[in-house]
């Protein structure tokens, strides 16, 4: 079945919850409608246009949104809340787009004033309702560029399952994006599933440890072509390019998602300039593996340890705080690697074994890894 169809504005239902609500688009949401569009978070993660005006806005006023109500495409909703400055107005759009067979693509923006408050949750809550129960549809897909955590967060709330990622799929600003892709169908249960994942910045002593960007891939590819960086990190390419630093970030976007390992820069609190990374390449419920290495020009200051002792205090915050839970933290040094032994001494790991031929070397030879643990003291055993 495909959507009815409806006249606009006077068949479009309002729908509310609390101080938000979802009606017809009106003329008057323009100066909201441009500010949203114009939002630099609203550019980069959207297909909204580039150079966003008032004639722009009016077309998707009083055209596009009504044409889809008329026809049945698509049902856009004019997100209404309270923005903190007190005033009533615009706070966004949630949409369904008809996709055939009781299926919808389910897309939202929200104004920036709102973002964080909640706001749209409740709205996309109160769209899936409609969706559900008043359209019939049986199940809703949702897509968003690789890397949009903050959609990737709603749908999570929403109790969306997570499907993984599409290579090239959303067409976006003249090109194809990787796209994340999650559905949920009318019989599953609105509540997050599992824990959220994602990548926070954690403030250290002397660094920050913060997302990788794609303005670090420079440094990155000097780092990673340095011999010391190649030596011990066999798995690097030889040699290491930018379209190697790019799929490094990438790959560790979609491994954070899923809480299967991260990384993250390590830089300078004051440049903000990219020192090196430092990462967990293994999770499981009760342990974190660590692994860092430096720039050149970073080594001999102190920033691996700096960058260690905070990844490993982030591990060890209990989950409900915004960290990891972990009970147990280990680094994997190869025998030879004497600094690396040096930084996880020095953030007070200790021997626990030896992994015998734990590691093949870049020259062929088998490295036998020395496993160093911490403990959370925060775990009464």
């Amino acid at each position: 079945m495909t959507f009815p169809t409806a006249a606009f504005p006077d068949g479009v239902p309002v729908l509310r919850d609390g101080d938000v609500e979802l009606r017809a688009h009106r003329e008057d949401d323009l100066d909201a409608l441009v500010e949203q569009c114009l939002d630099p978070q609203s550019v980069a993660w959207t297909m909204i246009p580039r150079g966003y005006d008032a004639a722009m806005g009016l077309e998707f006023l009083t055209t596009t949104v009504p044409q889809g109500w008329r026809t049945g495409s698509e049902r856009a909703f004019a997100v209404v809340a309270t923005h903190p400055d007190g005033r009533r107005r615009y706070a966004g759009t949630v949409s369904l787009r008809d996709l055939g067979s009781g299926r919808a693509d389910v897309g939202f923006v929200a104004h920036p004033a709102v973002r964080g408050l909640g706001v749209m949750t409740q709205a996309l809550d109160l769209l899936l309702d409609y969706a559900f129960d008043t359209l019939a549809t049986q199940t809703v897909i949702w897509w968003a560029v690789r890397g949009n955590w903050g959609s990737r967060k709603l749908a999570w709330r929403c109790g969306f399952t997570f499907g993984g990622t599409v290579h090239r799929w959303l067409a976006e600003h003249g090109g194809y994006q990787d796209a994340w892709v999650a559905t949920l169908h009318r019989d599953d249960e609105r509540a997050p599933l599992g824990h959220w994942w994602s990548l926070p910045t954690l403030e250290g002593e002397d660094v920050v440890v913060r997302p990788l960007r794609a303005d670090d891939d420079a440094r990155i590819v000097e780092g990673g072509n340095d011999p010391a960086v190649q030596r011990w990190m066999p798995t690097f390419p030889t040699p290491y390019r930018l379209e190697d630093a790019a799929a490094f970030r990438a790959l560790v976007t979609d491994a954070a998602a899923t809480g299967s390992s991260f990384s993250w820069a390590v830089a300078d609190p004051r440049t903000d300039r990219l020192l090196g990374a430092v990462g967990i390449p293994r999770r499981t419920d009760t342990s974190v593996e660590i692994g860092y290495w430096l720039h050149p020009d970073a080594r001999g200051h102190g920033y691996a340890q700096a960058a260690t002792e905070t990844l490993v205090a982030h591990a060890f915050t209990p989950r409900d705080m915004g960290g990891m839970g972990a009970l147990r933290a280990y680094v994997r040094v190869d025998e030879l690697n004497r600094d690396s032994l040096a930084v996880a001494r020095a953030c007070g790991f200790e021997m626990s074994g030896t992994e015998r031929a734990g590691q093949v070397r870049r020259n062929g030879t088998f490295a036998d890894m020395l496993v160093l643990e911490r403990i959370n003291p925060l775990i009464a055993f």
